[in-house]
């Protein structure tokens, strides 16, 4: 086998040893021919059909000779260019034998003849004129005839000469091409279940000549694999015929009784008896499985290939018999040479006919021929009896032939290339056909490479040009793999080298489209302008990463295993990083600090300063996205060692001014967004204004800023992350500032103060914002950051951060919900001296009616506390409620205070008391507010607007309440034993004893002089006349010579009698007013004694007791009587009636004891004596306090 050059090689080789291949009969480069507008494509269609008229006008000329191809191609009229010529037809040493090989070359070239043109019409023709197969009427030959005529473009009178030639000559001889390939589920003939299958065959018009296939033992599934050639009389006529019969070899007794032990069943012992029997008579007899008999007529011009079933035809009754798999085809007896040197050449006429018919652009034509050259090239190879292997080289060296001219779609040359390595594979070429093939195929893989050299400039024209890499990677694998296979060099080596090649011309049209991209650039000087064009070729760049190479990175990655986009992206990271490091480098550091005014706006530094800022976080995305593609393509050690690994080091110092033009648009958009907004609901669903969401919309900008920064550094994001808190704090004080202002403008101070819609929106849209802070917070991801820091620095540095953060963000809401406040103060502030008004009117009206509080108070309270109502959110509401209450109960507690000050009747507290539950019920509806201030003036102003009985009842009950709440050992002013029982007219009353009794001692003060008092008489002095100031200067002055006076009693009284007493006790029931007709009893005096035993009894006439004794009490006072008849109080005990209701029926000497602690007043400034202080005008009041003086 002769050795040819290796794809390496003629790769590898220098530029004269390509000249030297062009300068031969195999073409130049596929891309030089190519002329487009963009890349210099063209049809070159001239090129290829130009042989065909010169043919025709040198008619005599041998032109078709394989030894004088590469001389016609050079003179027949085609200038200066060369062409791939058709390869020399294999030869074989030897002839072939009968029995062939389905797909092995039946060819026998053993000479070369040179042929015409004409006489390759003739040829043409005469196949058309004796079409063979039953589908050969499908198409008119008249047609068929046509077509060539134009494919060989022959004017009329030489056609019809030539076809006349044609006509005159003998039919063809034709051969039926038999091929048994195998049976299957015969019928076992054996004794042991099998047959011993063979084949006969022959036609039915010559049954005498009769062949045989071998025979295969012991199965019922034979294969054969075996080729025939029959010569055929008549298809119309013929059949063919083919029996499989069970062979039976001749076989003697001895060796017919050594088989008993392989019979299996009774149809095996009858089968064993009856070849007994025969081995006996010296009979031979093959028994028949089945037949089938297939007409001639029925075979198609491509042949049929099938299984057909088995019969018996004597048999009346059809069995399974199994099925039989045959392949048919019709031929002519045909020199195999030259009609394998017609078809490539028939082949190339019709070929450059049908591209010159459809005027195919380059990479167009898919492989389709019309209807009429399909039938003629069929019949021409079934008439030749091509082989497939004759029919493929013929179409792989007509196809590389025309695609150094035209270049083909290169799917085209797939099946081929799948056929021929089958050939290949079973050595079916002839070692003439592997050295054409392999020369072919180094041109054909030459011109492979140049179009992935400029693959993407092709791309960058039209992507349907992908198919075309797919196409080309299939084809040079196959036909590198054909090539190591006929040299017999080391595939793995090879597909190395041919790895490397490709991966070399790969990286040059990335280059070069790289330098095309960068060259398309305008060169800039404005540096924001030079920003802006790096950003653009970086977005370009990080696109072909992504989707630009997804599709061409499959296609190598599938075929080679090559990583396309691994080539990609170190390419670019290199050569960006080049051009682009040291100038960003110097532009951040150059890049200056914005600070929003209302006139920076107009600040033309300013403006510069953002757009540089902006055009180079815009550059820092688009290097971020070419990172994140070299993440996913490399390893993480190769990643960490590429050129854009340290990418963002570049824009260290551009990251606080990006916080800062963060914070300017910021500030922009809020001042835009407030004086845009027409303070109306975004819609019926919510009380919020657009503002609002536009300042949502603002802070999940600032968040997106973030989130797309992305920062590697963890200790530089803690930074940042703390500054963007800050600055969504300014942000939020600033719209809340704002939208205040847009409120207030128009309002007028003068006018009286009512709540409006806009008012509402403006509180809801600052708690709209400030509700977004935690959420916008949690979006931020400060816990990866934390996370980083933890890993880095240890737990401690980054729990003290994640304390700060949670401290920014905390003061960060505290400052706008302060915000909130103090707009809602500032509400309560002005709707206080409006309600303040309200109350003194309703106050001052001594004939108090719910309508009169109604067509005031309330009528205001409708307009503005329900318009909150319904225009705030309940959050908010709650809070102004909250306000415009502690406003109207600070100025409802005032007039409280007046009121008291100015000693008003009880109906003007009764007044106040009604309005107060108007404002309660207004305020808090059914839910009772816990609240200690309510609580203060609804006692206040229940105890000032009751009665005089009844803050004397209520005084008895507080004391009641005192003398229980003691224990035995704060019994410090003695006890008093005694018995009572409450019969149905009378009260019975035994004093028993006192004991522990207490001298009398100095009192210093009296109730009129307490804290309130002096309280309420600091708030009056300046309001009093002089007079009025005056006389309360003297009245000081006499209670304080009465207090001295009795004073000296006391102490006179004590000194005589030696720290002893003279006590007596007295009884009597109260309320006094109750109680009218119930005389007051005493016992009689003992002296000298702390322990007076008594034991006196007393009836106490109490009509209708039962009724009466409802806060009703039994008072016993204990007294030491003086020098002059005057008693000094020592203490006193209280027992309520109602108890004693249950001891009727019971003796009075048979009740239990009373021991009750006596008691001094103490509580002497409690607001119940204040209350009945302040009744100057009521009788009652003022002779009950003169008495609960003098125990003092």
């Amino acid at each position: 086998m002769k050795k040819v050059p290796s794809l390496k090689n003629f790769l590898t080789s220098k530029k004269g040893d390509l000249d030297g291949f062009k300068d031969e009969k195999y073409g130049t480069s596929i891309l030089g021919n190519i002329r487009h507008p963009e890349f210099n494509l063209s049809r070159g269609l001239t090129n290829i059909t130009g042989f065909l008229s010169k043919g025709g006008k040198n008619k005599g000329k041998q032109i078709l000779s394989e030894d004088e191809q590469g001389d016609f191609d050079r003179s027949g009229g085609m200038g200066s260019r060369s062409y791939l010529a058709p390869p020399q037809p294999p030869s074989f040493s030897s002839n072939r034998l009968r029995r062939v090989n389905s797909s092995t070359l039946s060819l026998n070239r053993t000479k070369k003849k040179n042929l015409t043109v004409e006489e390759l019409y003739v040829e043409v023709a005469y196949t058309i004129l004796h079409m063979i197969g039953c589908d050969s009427d499908q198409i008119s030959k008249t047609e068929l005839l046509n077509h060539i005529k134009d494919a060989f473009q022959l004017d009329e009178n030489k056609h019809q000469h030539l076809l006349d030639i044609a006509t005159m000559k003998e039919e063809p001889y034709l051969k039926l091409n038999l091929e048994i390939h195998s049976a299957k589920n015969l019928r076992g003939k054996d004794i042991s279940g099998y047959s011993d299958p063979f084949c006969t065959f022959y036609l039915t018009s010559n049954p005498y000549a009769r062949n045989n296939t071998s025979y295969k033992p012991r199965t019922l599934n034979p294969t054969w694999n075996e080729e025939y050639v029959l010569d055929v009389n008549s298809t119309e006529q013929d059949q063919l015929r083919v029996d499989v019969w069970d062979f039976n070899p001749e076989e003697n007794m001895a060796v017919k009784l050594k088989k008993i032990n392989e019979v299996k069943d009774a149809r095996g012992v009858r089968k064993f008896i009856k070849e007994t029997l025969g081995a006996t008579t010296g009979k031979l007899t093959h028994e028949l499985l089945g037949s089938v008999q297939i007409p001639l007529k029925d075979i198609p011009a491509k042949g049929v290939s099938g299984w057909w079933p088995l019969e018996k035809p004597e048999t009346k009754k059809q069995k399974e018999r199994g099925e039989v798999k045959l392949t048919l085809t019709l031929s002519t007896e045909k020199d195999g040479n030259l009609s394998s040197q017609e078809h490539r050449h028939l082949l190339k006429i019709l070929f450059a006919h049908e591209l010159q018919k459809t005027s195919a652009a380059p990479f167009t034509w898919n492989g389709e021929f019309s209807r009429e050259s399909v039938i003629i090239l069929s019949q021409h190879a079934v008439q030749g009896k091509l082989t497939g292997a004759d029919t493929v080289l013929a179409r792989w060296l007509v196809y590389c032939h025309t695609h150094c001219d035209l270049p083909l779609d290169y799917r085209v040359f797939l099946p081929i290339l799948e056929k021929l390595k089958y050939t290949v594979d079973n050595s079916l070429l002839s070692a003439e056909e592997e050295t054409k093939f392999v020369e072919v195929g180094l041109i054909f893989s030459q011109h492979c490479i140049e179009f992935i050299r400029k693959h993407r400039q092709f791309l960058a024209s039209d992507m349907e040009y992908m198919v075309q890499i797919e196409s080309i990677l299939k084809c040079l694998q196959h036909v590198q793999y054909c090539t190591d296979k006929i040299n017999g060099t080391d595939s793995t080596q090879s597909e190395e080298e041919l790895c490397s090649q490709i991966e070399g011309a790969a990286k040059s049209s990335i280059e070069d489209w790289y330098n095309y991209v960068l060259d398309k650039m305008p060169i800039e000087n404005n540096k924001l302008m030079r920003v802006k064009n790096l950003t653009n070729l970086a977005n370009i760049l990080g696109q072909d990463l992504g989707e630009g190479s997804a599709a061409t990175h499959k296609l190598f990655k599938d075929a080679l295993d090559m990583d396309y986009k691994k080539i990609c992206y170190t390419i670019y990271s290199t050569q960006f990083k080049e051009i682009s490091e040291k100038f960003v480098f110097e532009t951040c550091e150059q890049l200056n600090s914005v600070i929003y005014t209302e006139l920076s706006e107009k600040d033309d530094y300013v403006s510069n300063s953002i757009g540089i800022g902006t055009a180079l976080f815009e550059l820092y995305l688009a290097l971020q996205s070419i990172v994140r593609h070299g993440q996913n393509i490399l390893t993480d050690y190769e990643f960490e060692r590429s050129c854009l690994y340290s990418y963002h080091v570049w824009f260290n110092k551009a990251v606080p001014r990006w916080l800062d033009i963060a914070l300017y648009k910021a500030m922009q958009r809020i001042v835009k967004a407030v004086e845009l907004d027409d303070l109306s609901p975004v819609d019926e669903f919510v009380k919020h204004s657009s503002s609002a969401v536009d300042i949502k919309t603002v802070l999940m900008q600032i968040k997106t800023f973030w989130v797309q920064l992305n920062w590697p550094d963890v200790e530089a994001s803690y930074t940042f992350i703390s500054k963007i808190l800050d600055d969504v704090c300014k942000t939020t004080i600033y719209f809340s500032d704002k939208m205040v202002e847009r409120v207030n403008r128009g309002h007028n101070n003068n006018a009286e103060f009512q709540i409006n819609k806009s008012l509402c929106l403006a509180i809801n849209n600052i708690d709209y914002v400030l509700q977004y802070i935690q959420p916008f917070v949690g979006d931020l991801g400060y816990d990866t950051t934390l996370a980083g820091l933890e890993a880095l620095n240890g737990d401690m540095v980054a729990a003290s951060c994640r304390r700060t953060l949670k401290t920014l963000v905390q003061n960060a809401m505290e400052n706008v919900e302060n915000k909130i406040l103090e707009i809602l103060e500032d509400v309560g502030e002005k709707m206080a001296p409006v309600i303040s008004d309200f109350l003194n009117k309703c106050a001052c009206r001594v004939t108090y009616t719910g309508k009169d509080c109604e067509d005031t108070l309330l009528k205001y309270l409708d307009e503005n506390l329900i318009l909150l109502k319904e225009n705030l959110t309940d959050r908010n509401f709650e809070r102004i409620l909250s306000v415009i209450w502690e406003c109207s109960a600070q100025s409802l507690e005032n007039t409280i205070y007046h009121c008291i000050e100015a000693r008003k009747p009880p109906s003007y507290f009764r007044t106040l008391c009604d309005i107060l539950k108007i404002l309660e019920n207004f305020f808090y509806g059914d839910r009772a507010p816990q609240d200690e201030m309510l609580e203060k003036m609804r006692g206040m102003l229940q105890l000032y607007a009751s009665s005089t009985a009844d803050l004397i009842a209520k005084y008895y009950g507080t004391r009641l309440n005192y003398q229980r709440s003691l224990q035995v050992d704060d019994y410090a002013n003695g006890r008093v034993a005694l018995k009572v029982q409450l019969l149905n007219q009378h009260l019975r009353v035994e004093i028993l004893n006192a004991s522990e009794l207490r001298p009398p001692e100095i009192h210093r003060g009296t109730i009129g002089a307490s804290r309130m008092n002096k309280k309420l008489r600091a708030r009056s002095n300046m309001n009093m006349s002089r007079s009025q100031r005056q006389l309360d200067w003297v009245k000081s002055k006499f209670s304080s010579l009465k207090v001295q006076v009795q004073s000296a009693q006391v102490q006179l009284h004590t000194a005589q009698t030696q720290n002893q007493a003279d006590p007596y006790i007295s009884l009597r029931l109260v309320p006094e007013s109750k109680f009218t007709d119930v005389p007051k009893l005493r016992t009689r005096t003992l002296r000298g004694t702390l322990f007076p035993l008594y034991d006196e009894k007393f009836d106490l006439v109490l009509q209708n007791a039962s009724e009466r004794c409802k806060d009703a009490y039994l008072q016993i006072l204990v007294k030491d009587r003086g020098l002059m008849g005057q008693g000094f109080f020592l203490g006193e005990a209280f027992l309520p009636l109602q108890e004693l209701q249950g001891n009727k029926e019971v003796e009075l000497s048979k009740l239990p004891q009373l021991h009750l602690p006596l008691t001094r007043p103490n509580d002497t400034d409690s607001d119940l004596v204040l209350a009945l202080d302040s009744r100057i005008h009521d009788r009652q009041a003022r002779e009950f306090l003169k008495r609960e003086r003098r125990k003092m």
